[in-house]
Protein backbone atom coordinates (compact mmCIF):
# COMPACT_ATOMS: atom_id res chain seq x y z
CA UNK A 1 0.00 0.00 0.00
CA UNK A 2 2.83 2.39 0.83
CA UNK A 3 4.44 1.76 -2.55
CA UNK A 4 1.09 2.32 -4.29
CA UNK A 5 0.78 5.66 -2.49
CA UNK A 6 4.24 6.63 -3.67
CA UNK A 7 3.36 5.66 -7.23
CA UNK A 8 0.14 7.68 -7.11
CA UNK A 9 2.06 10.67 -5.80
CA UNK A 10 4.69 10.32 -8.52
CA UNK A 11 1.98 10.35 -11.17
CA UNK A 12 1.38 13.98 -10.21
CA UNK A 13 4.98 15.00 -10.93
CA UNK A 14 5.46 17.07 -14.05
CA UNK A 15 8.88 17.41 -15.61
CA UNK A 16 10.02 19.96 -18.13
CA UNK A 17 13.25 20.03 -20.03
CA UNK A 18 15.54 21.94 -22.31
CA UNK A 19 17.95 20.51 -24.87
CA UNK A 20 21.30 22.17 -25.49
CA UNK A 21 24.32 21.46 -27.64
CA UNK A 22 26.16 19.26 -25.16
CA UNK A 23 23.35 17.71 -23.15
CA UNK A 24 19.98 18.16 -21.45
CA UNK A 25 18.49 20.05 -18.52
CA UNK A 26 15.41 18.70 -16.72
CA UNK A 27 13.21 20.65 -14.29
CA UNK A 28 11.17 19.01 -11.54
CA UNK A 29 8.97 20.39 -8.75
CA UNK A 30 11.85 20.69 -6.26
CA UNK A 31 15.08 20.01 -8.15
CA UNK A 32 16.65 20.40 -11.56
CA UNK A 33 19.24 18.24 -13.31
CA UNK A 34 21.86 19.19 -15.85
CA UNK A 35 23.63 16.44 -17.79
CA UNK A 36 26.27 16.30 -20.48
CA UNK A 37 28.36 13.65 -22.16
CA UNK A 38 32.13 14.03 -22.35
CA UNK A 39 35.31 11.97 -22.08
CA UNK A 40 33.43 8.68 -22.04
CA UNK A 41 31.28 9.62 -19.03
CA UNK A 42 27.94 11.24 -18.32
CA UNK A 43 28.12 14.15 -15.86
CA UNK A 44 24.90 14.87 -13.96
CA UNK A 45 24.50 17.87 -11.65
CA UNK A 46 21.51 18.16 -9.28
CA UNK A 47 20.46 21.57 -7.94
CA UNK A 48 17.48 22.88 -5.99
CA UNK A 49 14.82 24.24 -8.33
CA UNK A 50 15.31 27.95 -8.96
CA UNK A 51 11.78 28.48 -10.24
CA UNK A 52 9.63 30.71 -8.05
CA UNK A 53 6.35 29.07 -7.01
CA UNK A 54 3.42 31.36 -6.21
CA UNK A 55 1.69 30.48 -2.94
CA UNK A 56 -1.47 31.52 -1.14
CA UNK A 57 -3.42 34.24 -2.88
CA UNK A 58 -0.67 34.56 -5.51
CA UNK A 59 -1.25 30.94 -6.54
CA UNK A 60 -4.91 31.76 -7.28
CA UNK A 61 -4.07 35.02 -9.03
CA UNK A 62 -1.50 33.24 -11.20
CA UNK A 63 -4.35 31.18 -12.72
CA UNK A 64 -6.38 34.19 -13.88
CA UNK A 65 -6.57 34.85 -17.64
CA UNK A 66 -3.86 37.24 -18.93
CA UNK A 67 -2.15 37.27 -15.53
CA UNK A 68 -1.30 33.58 -15.93
CA UNK A 69 0.67 34.50 -19.04
CA UNK A 70 2.54 37.19 -17.12
CA UNK A 71 3.41 34.66 -14.40
CA UNK A 72 4.49 32.09 -17.01
CA UNK A 73 6.98 34.42 -18.69
CA UNK A 74 8.21 35.66 -15.32
CA UNK A 75 9.01 32.04 -14.38
CA UNK A 76 10.71 31.53 -17.75
CA UNK A 77 12.84 34.61 -17.09
CA UNK A 78 13.87 33.24 -13.69
CA UNK A 79 14.75 29.95 -15.38
CA UNK A 80 16.92 31.80 -17.89
CA UNK A 81 18.71 33.64 -15.09
CA UNK A 82 19.33 30.29 -13.36
CA UNK A 83 21.00 28.71 -16.41
CA UNK A 84 24.12 30.27 -17.89
CA UNK A 85 23.60 28.39 -21.15
CA UNK A 86 19.99 29.55 -21.50
CA UNK A 87 20.89 33.12 -20.55
CA UNK A 88 23.74 33.26 -23.08
CA UNK A 89 21.45 31.82 -25.76
CA UNK A 90 18.74 34.37 -25.00
CA UNK A 91 21.16 37.30 -25.07
CA UNK A 92 22.66 35.95 -28.29
CA UNK A 93 19.25 35.79 -29.96
CA UNK A 94 18.48 39.36 -28.89
CA UNK A 95 21.82 40.57 -30.29
CA UNK A 96 21.21 38.77 -33.60
CA UNK A 97 17.70 40.20 -33.71
CA UNK A 98 19.02 43.73 -33.18
CA UNK A 99 21.70 43.32 -35.86
CA UNK A 100 19.18 41.94 -38.35
CA UNK A 101 16.88 44.92 -37.80
CA UNK A 102 19.76 47.37 -38.10
CA UNK A 103 21.26 45.80 -41.23
CA UNK A 104 17.89 45.27 -42.92
CA UNK A 105 16.83 48.84 -42.19
CA UNK A 106 20.16 50.20 -43.43
CA UNK A 107 20.02 48.04 -46.56
CA UNK A 108 16.44 49.00 -47.40
CA UNK A 109 17.37 52.70 -47.37
CA UNK A 110 20.60 52.19 -49.33
CA UNK A 111 19.45 49.79 -52.04
CA UNK A 112 15.85 50.59 -52.77
CA UNK A 113 13.92 48.62 -55.40
CA UNK A 114 12.66 45.03 -54.87
CA UNK A 115 15.65 44.01 -52.74
CA UNK A 116 15.22 47.09 -50.58
CA UNK A 117 11.53 46.21 -50.16
CA UNK A 118 12.45 42.69 -49.00
CA UNK A 119 14.96 44.08 -46.51
CA UNK A 120 12.37 46.57 -45.30
CA UNK A 121 9.95 43.68 -44.72
CA UNK A 122 12.54 41.85 -42.61
CA UNK A 123 13.28 45.07 -40.71
CA UNK A 124 9.62 45.18 -39.70
CA UNK A 125 9.34 41.42 -39.04
CA UNK A 126 12.87 40.37 -37.97
CA UNK A 127 11.62 37.33 -36.07
CA UNK A 128 11.06 35.45 -39.35
CA UNK A 129 14.74 34.92 -40.29
CA UNK A 130 15.51 34.23 -36.64
CA UNK A 131 12.90 31.47 -36.65
CA UNK A 132 14.41 29.98 -39.81
CA UNK A 133 17.86 29.93 -38.20
CA UNK A 134 16.34 28.46 -35.04
CA UNK A 135 14.59 25.66 -36.93
CA UNK A 136 17.74 24.86 -38.93
CA UNK A 137 19.82 24.74 -35.75
CA UNK A 138 17.31 22.49 -33.99
CA UNK A 139 16.79 20.10 -36.88
CA UNK A 140 20.30 19.65 -38.24
CA UNK A 141 22.45 19.67 -35.10
CA UNK A 142 22.77 17.48 -32.02
CA UNK A 143 20.39 19.85 -30.19
CA UNK A 144 17.44 18.41 -32.10
CA UNK A 145 18.46 14.86 -31.13
CA UNK A 146 18.82 15.85 -27.48
CA UNK A 147 15.44 17.57 -27.72
CA UNK A 148 13.93 14.31 -28.98
CA UNK A 149 15.73 12.36 -26.24
CA UNK A 150 14.36 14.74 -23.61
CA UNK A 151 10.80 14.08 -24.81
CA UNK A 152 11.30 10.32 -24.97
CA UNK A 153 12.68 10.13 -21.41
CA UNK A 154 9.79 12.15 -19.96
CA UNK A 155 7.26 10.15 -21.99
CA UNK A 156 8.74 6.88 -20.71
CA UNK A 157 8.38 8.04 -17.10
CA UNK A 158 4.80 9.21 -17.67
CA UNK A 159 3.83 5.94 -19.39
CA UNK A 160 5.75 3.30 -17.41
CA UNK A 161 6.51 5.03 -14.10
CA UNK A 162 10.25 4.48 -14.61
CA UNK A 163 12.92 5.60 -17.05
CA UNK A 164 14.85 2.96 -18.96
CA UNK A 165 16.65 3.02 -22.29
CA UNK A 166 14.20 0.53 -23.75
CA UNK A 167 11.19 2.46 -22.49
CA UNK A 168 12.60 5.75 -23.78
CA UNK A 169 13.50 4.23 -27.14
CA UNK A 170 9.94 2.98 -27.69
CA UNK A 171 8.36 6.30 -26.64
CA UNK A 172 7.43 9.14 -28.96
CA UNK A 173 9.65 12.18 -29.42
CA UNK A 174 6.48 14.27 -29.86
CA UNK A 175 5.19 15.66 -26.54
CA UNK A 176 1.99 17.67 -25.94
CA UNK A 177 3.61 19.98 -23.34
CA UNK A 178 6.57 20.98 -25.51
CA UNK A 179 7.19 24.72 -25.66
CA UNK A 180 7.36 24.27 -29.45
CA UNK A 181 3.56 24.14 -29.48
CA UNK A 182 3.44 27.83 -28.57
CA UNK A 183 5.07 28.50 -31.96
CA UNK A 184 1.81 27.57 -33.67
CA UNK A 185 0.48 30.92 -32.40
CA UNK A 186 3.62 32.82 -33.43
CA UNK A 187 2.90 36.12 -35.23
CA UNK A 188 5.56 38.19 -37.07
CA UNK A 189 5.34 40.88 -34.40
CA UNK A 190 5.70 38.26 -31.62
CA UNK A 191 8.33 40.23 -29.70
CA UNK A 192 5.63 42.75 -28.77
CA UNK A 193 2.87 40.21 -28.25
CA UNK A 194 4.17 37.53 -25.89
CA UNK A 195 1.15 37.84 -23.62
CA UNK A 196 -1.45 37.63 -26.40
CA UNK A 197 0.23 34.58 -27.93
CA UNK A 198 0.63 32.80 -24.60
CA UNK A 199 -2.97 33.52 -23.63
CA UNK A 200 -4.16 32.07 -26.95
CA UNK A 201 -2.12 28.96 -26.13
CA UNK A 202 -3.74 28.71 -22.67
CA UNK A 203 -7.20 28.91 -24.24
CA UNK A 204 -6.72 26.83 -27.41
CA UNK A 205 -3.62 24.76 -26.62
CA UNK A 206 -5.55 21.59 -25.73
CA UNK A 207 -7.70 21.57 -28.87
CA UNK A 208 -7.09 18.94 -31.55
CA UNK A 209 -6.13 21.50 -34.19
CA UNK A 210 -3.62 23.18 -31.89
CA UNK A 211 -2.05 19.87 -30.85
CA UNK A 212 -1.87 18.74 -34.48
CA UNK A 213 -0.07 21.92 -35.56
CA UNK A 214 2.32 21.76 -32.59
CA UNK A 215 3.05 18.09 -33.25
CA UNK A 216 3.80 18.87 -36.91
CA UNK A 217 6.31 21.58 -35.90
CA UNK A 218 7.96 19.24 -33.39
CA UNK A 219 8.15 16.33 -35.85
CA UNK A 220 9.59 18.20 -38.82
CA UNK A 221 11.32 21.27 -37.38
CA UNK A 222 12.38 21.18 -33.72
CA UNK A 223 13.20 17.54 -32.88
CA UNK A 224 15.19 14.74 -34.51
CA UNK A 225 15.20 11.05 -33.69
CA UNK A 226 17.88 10.63 -31.00
CA UNK A 227 20.58 8.00 -31.12
CA UNK A 228 21.51 5.75 -28.20
CA UNK A 229 24.07 8.30 -26.96
CA UNK A 230 21.52 11.11 -26.60
CA UNK A 231 18.93 8.75 -25.09
CA UNK A 232 21.45 7.51 -22.54
CA UNK A 233 22.15 11.06 -21.35
CA UNK A 234 18.43 11.82 -21.09
CA UNK A 235 17.62 8.61 -19.20
CA UNK A 236 20.46 8.99 -16.69
CA UNK A 237 19.70 12.68 -16.13
CA UNK A 238 15.99 12.12 -15.49
CA UNK A 239 16.69 9.12 -13.24
CA UNK A 240 19.01 11.21 -11.06
CA UNK A 241 16.36 13.93 -10.89
CA UNK A 242 13.75 11.34 -9.87
CA UNK A 243 16.05 10.14 -7.09
CA UNK A 244 16.28 13.71 -5.79
CA UNK A 245 12.50 14.22 -5.98
CA UNK A 246 11.98 10.94 -4.05
CA UNK A 247 14.37 12.08 -1.32
CA UNK A 248 16.96 9.42 -2.16
CA UNK A 249 19.64 12.05 -2.75
CA UNK A 250 20.07 15.79 -2.41
CA UNK A 251 21.71 18.59 -4.34
CA UNK A 252 25.48 18.45 -4.66
CA UNK A 253 28.04 20.80 -6.14
CA UNK A 254 29.97 17.85 -7.53
CA UNK A 255 28.42 15.97 -10.47
CA UNK A 256 27.55 12.30 -10.47
CA UNK A 257 29.85 10.51 -12.93
CA UNK A 258 28.23 7.64 -14.80
CA UNK A 259 29.99 5.37 -17.31
CA UNK A 260 28.63 5.36 -20.83
CA UNK A 261 27.49 2.17 -22.50
CA UNK A 262 27.33 3.46 -26.05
Amino acid sequence: MAQEAVNREEEKLLFGGMARYGGIDFFGPNYSSSAERREGKIYVWIDPSKLWKPEGIWARISQWPVLRSVFLWFRVLLQLLGSIWALVSFVGIMVVLYLLVYLADFGSESLGGPLGAVLHFFAIFPILPVLLLFFAGMKFTVIGRYHGAEHKAVAAYEKYGEVTLQGAKSSSRIHPRCGTNILSYWAPWVVLQFIVITEAWFILGSTRVSIAIGNFIQRYLTTSEPGRKELEVAVESLNELLRAERGERGADKEPVLLPTRF
